[in-house]
């Protein structure tokens, strides 16, 4: 049945809606891009390309048309977000394929089809969902895209038994395509990233993420056996917005936050009881921007209470010079610090040796690497490692890349810096790759034929 131009699905399978959705995503991509003058990347990101809809504000024009202007432009104009953008396209390609891409396949032709799609799915399927086979994989982009081009040719050829020889590229193509974008919505829910800090010959496994930080109070620190507690981020702001308590059952103190800084110096002041004493005041400043290449400092002037009594009003702050403060409550100490929030792993990275190598007689970096070892505990899986730029070390569904050093103060001894990314959807644009790949050579092979054929056919 021929579909009327009343019918959803001609609407939205329309390629004119194609190309307004496109264009709205390069305005979106525009905007986004002009706002990291005052924004951090990552709160870019999350703010345009990870919401539903996004109010750009007129300011973030003002440093395109008149470069060095202080003055602030007021107002701003609602726009769909980057899901809602990537929404909507998902409905038109698949409103395109219920619309343009007919099964043509019949009988034995048509069952032969879906078998090997079915096929060609669950082997995919198979070395993304079965731990073993992933970790196996993960560890080698190359080999992994290697494999997974045996599934896709047997779906390619799968679709070509269903669709006919001149819609079975077009069909893998635009799966790959939907694929990608399913995978960005997989990585901006899921995705998580961090720091690992590690000096030579040093131990860690503790992840680092310097876009938010989070109250703890540790009980037996430096112990070995020690008892973490920690309030995020979100409940210290929304204590500090509404003038509530922050406390709990599993609390040790309750928390009043008097004072939030979501960026801040630390200036020096004498001790008037004890002028041989520094002490610290924070000072609150404007948030870093996404030029500066340094990161916000929190702090927050806190008062601590226990039941009834008043234990105190203290500053904490991620300025690592300025020590926990500890509380003893019922006969145990415990260290109270503001940090940037933290993840434990239940193994360990030793730094064996970094490497900072540069191009000779220049400043220009050529090479940063280092050598490690993995550390698992009651597993065969420990084992040496070698990171470097674009070669990075995969692990329990982790990412760690090599993104840059630190030199302790000090011994001036060096020290990796690793970035590490856990993205459950990691994968996902490599096999879009190869889906995409494939249906491009079937479509290519394809149109050549018919070309020759029609070639011959003319001679």
């Amino acid at each position: 049945m021929k579909l009327s131009k009343t019918n959803p699905l001609s609407w939205l399978s329309s390629l004119r809606l194609t190309v307004v959705l496109l264009s709205m995503s390069m305005y979106l991509i525009f905007v986004g891009t002009l706002a990291q003058v005052e924004l951090g990347i990552w709160q870019v990101v999350e703010k345009y390309f990870r919401s539903i809809y996004v109010m750009v504000p007129f300011d973030v024009f003002r440093s395109l048309l008149y470069p060095g202007s202080e003055e602030h432009w007021p107002g701003a104009h609602p726009f769909p977000g980057g899901f809602l953008i990537i929404g909507l396209l998902l409905v038109n390609l698949l409103a395109a394929h219920a619309v343009r891409y007919k099964v043509t396949g019949k009988g034995k032709a048509l069952y032969a089809g879906f078998g090997l799609i079915l096929i060609g799915t669950a082997v995919t399927a198979y070395t993304v969902l079965e731990p073993a086979t992933s970790a196996a994989i993960q560890q080698d982009v190359i080999k992994m895209m290697l494999i997974w081009t045996v599934p896709m040719t047997l779906i390619g050829v799968g679709c070509y038994f269903v669709f006919g020889n001149r819609k079975a590229g077009i069909v893998l193509i635009h799966g790959g395509l939907i694929l990608m974008l399913v995978g960005e919505v997989i990585t901006g829910i899921g995705a998580d990233e961090g720091q690992m800090w590690i000096h030579e010959n040093g131990v860690s496994n503790k992840i680092i993420d310097i876009r938010e930080v989070e109250i703890a109070i540790v009980a037996g620190a430096g112990e070995g056996k020690e008892e973490h507690i920690v309030i995020p981020q979100a409940m210290i702001e929304s204590a500090d917005k509404d003038d509530t308590m922050i406390e709990g059952d599993t609390l040790p103190l309750t928390v009043r936050v008097d004072a939030w800084m979501e960026n801040s110096d630390l200036l020096p002041t004498i001790n008037g009881q004890d002028p041989t004493k520094v002490q610290y005041r924070a000072e609150a400043m404007a948030a870093v921007t996404g030029t500066e290449q340094r990161a916000d400092r929190p702090s927050a002037i806190v008062t601590l209470f226990k039941g009834g009594e008043r234990l105190g009003q203290h500053l904490l702050t991620t300025w690592e010079f300025v020590r926990p403060v500890n509380v003893e409550v019922d006969g145990k100490v415990w260290a109270v610090s503001l940090r940037f929030r933290e993840t434990h792993l239940p193994y360990t990275l030793q730094l064996s040796d970094f490497r900072h190598d540069k191009f000779t007689g220049t400043t220009t970096p050529m090479n940063y690497s280092s050598t490690l070892r993995l550390e698992v505990p009651d597993s065969e899986e420990s084992r040496d490692a070698f990171i470097k730029m674009n070669q990075p070390l995969r692990y329990d569904g982790k990412a760690f890349f090599q993104s840059g050093f630190f030199q302790q103060p000090l011994n001036r001894n060096l020290g990796t810096i690793l970035q590490v990314a856990d993205n459950p959807g990691a994968w996902v644009p490599y096999l879009s790759c190869v889906i995409t790949t494939v249906g491009l050579c079937m479509h290519f092979v394809v149109s050549l034929l018919r070309y020759g054929r029609r070639a011959n056919a003319s001679s």
